[in-house]
């Protein structure tokens, strides 16, 4: 998508080249029977974190290393977030059909293996030897998805019979986060866990898909403002005075056992907590400063609004 985005701007027809040979060869790989692309043929479960040296949990995950073992083919929520979005843009650029439909199957695939339809969230990821779930509703993955099914519908016809059911998923998945938000505005690392902590990225995530589904009237201002507001609240009670998000959890290697995502360390500088955070702070800045969007229950919120933090960020 950045890829797509940067020819855009530049129309060097050298790029849309480019981007067209990697969709290639994204459409290559060997596929489940439900169409989803397999992108881990040998994943490795129980992997610890890449802690420092430093890290007073360092030597107690080095010994849990020898449980590493190779969980063979597997899906995860991860892939939501880059590959159906890749063919929308791809789609809407070149308007060649082809790709809207590889935006849809990959879509639509991944969905029915990871979605959870009687807790209403994404499971971490889908293993093939088994043909089941993971059974973990891994909070920062859901993120992930969350912000895959956005990309993807922004990019399709509104009116698309497939994109329309995508949309429901969206609405559905993110009616539940409404129910899991704890009362401080977070969310637990395992969302429907509450012995897990609350881990601060979640709601960067959350306050992003939701801001952009309200942007695009997929979801009821009346109903999702008051948790963009709460969230956003949250979030920015644990941004340092450097402008780094505390409560990060480390990179969260696949597991089927619970214990292994409550354990997981949080405090790390990484990625996949400030561009989150960043992602976070525009979006809500557009969602407040929209002239459509009136509503004294987003407007007259108590948190002020994210252009006027006083932040190195």
């Amino acid at each position: 998508m950045a890829l797509l985005r940067v020819f855009e701007k530049t129309h060097d027809e050298a790029l849309l080249d480019a981007a067209k040979r990697h969709a290639a060869y994204m459409a290559g790989f060997r596929k489940t029977v439900s169409g989803a692309a397999i992108r881990y043929e040998n994943a490795a479960f129980e992997l610890p974190p890449g802690l420092p040296a430093g890290h007073p949990d360092y030597e107690s995950w080095r010994e849990l290393a020898e449980r590493v073992k190779d969980g063979g083919p597997c899906i995860f929520v991860d892939s939501m977030h880059f590959d159906a979005p890749f063919f929308a843009a791809l789609y809407r650029v070149t308007g060649e059909d082809a790709y809207r439909q590889l935006a849809l199957d990959n879509a639509l695939s991944q969905i029915e293996l990871l979605y959870d339809p009687i807790d209403g969230v994404f499971h971490h990821f889908w293993i093939e030897q088994t043909r089941t779930r993971n059974g973990i509703a891994w909070g920062r993955g859901n993120g992930w998805g969350l912000l895959g099914l956005v990309d993807t519908l922004a990019h399709l016809p509104a009116a698309d019979a497939g994109a329309l059911e995508v949309r429901e998923v969206l609405k559905k998945v993110l009616g539940r986060m409404v129910q899991l938000q704890a009362a401080g505005g977070g969310w637990h690392t395992v969302l429907n866990d509450k012995r897990s902590y609350i881990e601060t990225s979640v709601a960067a995530f959350m306050i992003s898909a939701m801001s952009r589904a309200i942007l695009h009237s997929w979801v009821e201002l009346e109903v999702y403002g008051p948790v963009v507001e709460s969230a956003m609240s949250f979030l920015l009670e644990h941004v340092r005075p450097d402008g780094m998000l505390d409560g990060v959890s480390y990179e969260t290697f696949p597991s089927t056992r619970v214990e292994h995502y409550r354990r997981m360390p949080r405090g790390g500088v990484v990625p996949w907590g400030q561009g989150p955070l960043l992602a976070a702070l525009g979006w809500y800045t557009r969602l407040r400063s929209s002239t459509e969007l009136a509503a004294p229950g987003l407007r007259g919120g108590s948190v002020p609004c994210a252009s006027t933090i006083k932040s190195p960020l």
